[in-house]
């Protein structure tokens, strides 16, 4: 009995041990792959709409280190100020990117007339040196 006691302890370590390195593997390849905020270094565009037009903006971003590939655009509204991020993942496996620019589009869409400003930022997030479009809604 003592000698199958000595089994299954011996088995049960073994299990927890081969569980335990399973698991710090994927949480190291996880932690390599980083969201970071891109620099947007041109912006192309209309300058003029129509109310409920969906409006699209060529993104000119910088990947400085190869390394990085488009994630998504954000924007945040401050009066009839958009605000305007681009994030990339950085060490990604399926990352397929040109080393100095990439593109990518932001759509905006107008519910109502006026004059819209849209601030374009980089990966400082410094206002003096974000992209600022003016777009009139007609």
């Amino acid at each position: 009995m003592k000698k199958y006691l000595r089994y299954f302890t011996f088995i049960l370590i073994t299990g927890i041990a081969v569980a335990s390195c399973k698991k710090d593997d994927a949480a190291q390849n996880s932690a390599s792959v980083k969201l970071i905020q891109s620099s947007i270094a041109g912006v192309n565009g209309p300058v003029s709409g129509k109310v409920n037009q969906e409006l699209v903006f060529n993104l000119i971003w910088q990947n400085t280190d190869a390394t990085a590939k488009f994630d998504h655009v954000q924007d945040s509204t401050l009066h009839n100020t958009k605000i305007v991020r681009l994030f990339s993942l950085t060490n990604a496996a399926d990352t397929i990117s040109l080393k100095d620019h990439n593109s990518a589009s932001y759509k905006f869409k107008a519910a109502a007339a006026g004059t819209y400003y849209l601030k374009f930022y980089k990966a400082d997030n410094l206002d003096k040196n974000a992209i600022i479009d003016t777009l009139v809604i007609k």
